[in-house]
């Protein structure tokens, strides 16, 4: 739901094993009965993914994921993931989706 309402134009990538598009979607689907809450959004480069998280109001910065409260992370800051500098990973909480939504939105409209 969350991949349908962001901007393609905006991201490069949107990465959960829920979608049959994703590449680990069929290792998932078989491992799986629920594809959880963790989602990769994937900026076309550093400043947009930083843009995206300095405007989002209730998604707060954080490595470790677990609480209650939406969390997100560019995990290129620690320099060794092997993961693009546009890649944020979402840890979804227990927000209202539409107050999550609206919150992602504007945060994406930031970049534009």
């Amino acid at each position: 739901h969350v991949a349908k309402r962001l901007s393609p134009s905006t991201l490069t990538a949107v990465r959960y094993p829920g979608l049959e598009t994703d590449p680990a979607h069929a290792v998932a689907a078989r491992q799986m009965t629920r594809y959880g809450t963790v989602l990769g959004l994937v900026f076309a480069d550093r400043s947009q993914a930083d843009t995206f998280l300095h405007h989002a109001k209730l998604i707060t910065q954080a490595t470790s994921f677990g609480g209650v409260h939406t969390t997100a992370e560019r995990r290129m800051r620690w320099g060794s993931d092997g993961v693009a500098e546009g890649f944020v990973r979402l840890s979804v909480g227990v927000e209202h989706v539409d107050d999550l939504l609206a919150d992602i939105d504007q945060a994406l409209e930031a970049i534009a």
